[in-house]
């Protein structure tokens, strides 16, 4: 059995370019981790009449980030990856498809910075004002620039807030950047709280990343060692399914080996039996009560300060 979680990103009630589809194997396949431009997509894909394929999705009715769970006992991960991806485009930098922002703002934006890096010192850092103050400028623009490697973003205080390119000039700002000027729409996902640390993911970037920061504190850090190292999705994954038991049992269950497993005394008050059951009729019964709940993660306004991107 072969099962990946699928999140999809819809913006606005019609079709965004950054919109997003993404792809994540349950049982460990790295490399079919994937993320698409949905290419319009509104839906997550049903299953087809004579297909072995199995799913809990829900009907999609508002924009937000919806998840959905597909199956299948005979086909392979690479299967499952590209029926989900069925007319979605695959992206390979995220990052470079203006992910917050229209291309041209950030190609103009881009231009107006370059003309000023031309016009001075190599050594000197151009203040972020010189630049920010302009329509296509804004704050989260030239972030988002950065991590194009177009150029790095210092502080006061030497910290470098951008992945770090020792050969590109930098831009000065005196502090840390607010996080709703960095996470797609302002929005925190799924936000939880324990033990005075609180944890939320958020679109960043181009790419989904969980967050932390401690309840007492404005500044959240970023989790995920890095945007491109695919297998930094199990934290991705291992979070949403804190929110979701039959997400955890079912990945759980797919890194046994066998064919059979012992259920826990909850697993086998819900199926009502108290022997070895199949793994492939058990992963089924998860499915149809993850079918029942609400697949839309919940949102919340992001606030506070984003520190420094560390890779």
């Amino acid at each position: 059995m072969r099962c990946m979680l699928a999140l999809l990103l819809l913006n606005d009630i019609r079709p965004k370019d950054n919109d997003r589809l993404i792809t994540m194997p349950l049982n460990g396949d790295y490399k079919y981790y994937r993320i698409y431009n949905s290419k319009g997509l509104r839906q997550f894909r049903g299953v087809e009449a004579g297909s072995d394929v199995i799913t809990a999705a829900r009907q999609i009715n508002s924009p937000g980030t919806h998840i959905a769970v597909y199956c299948s006992p005979s086909q392979d991960s690479r299967y499952l990856r590209k029926y989900i991806a069925e007319g979605a485009t695959e992206l390979h930098d995220s990052s470079q498809f203006g992910f917050h922002q229209d291309i041209s703002q950030e190609t103009k934006c881009l231009e107006q910075i370059e003309a000023e890096f031309r016009s001075s010192p190599v050594t000197t850092d151009i203040p972020i004002r010189k630049f920010s103050e302009k329509i296509e400028c804004s704050k989260s623009t030239i972030y988002s620039l950065a991590f194009q490697n177009h150029f790095c973003i210092q502080n006061n205080v030497d910290e470098i807030l951008t992945p770090f390119n020792p050969h590109r000039r930098r831009i000065a700002i005196e502090f840390f950047f607010r996080m709703p000027h960095v996470v797609l729409n302002g929005k925190l996902i799924l936000q939880t709280e324990a033990n005075g640390l609180q944890t939320a993911m958020a679109w960043y970037q181009g790419y989904l990343n969980i967050f932390q920061k401690k309840k007492s504190l404005q500044t959240w850090y970023p989790v995920k060692r890095s945007l491109q190292d695919t297998e930094d999705f199990d934290y991705i994954i291992d979070y949403i399914a804190e929110s979701f038991i039959e997400l955890r049992s079912i990945k759980s269950l797919l890194t046994q080996g066998g064919n059979t497993i012992s259920p826990t005394p909850t697993d086998a008050q819900t199926l009502r039996e108290d022997h070895h059951v199949n793994k492939e009729l058990y992963i089924k019964q998860q499915l149809g009560i993850l079918r029942q709940k609400n697949l839309r993660l919940p949102e919340s306004i992001a606030e506070g300060l984003i520190g420094p991107f560390v890779k």
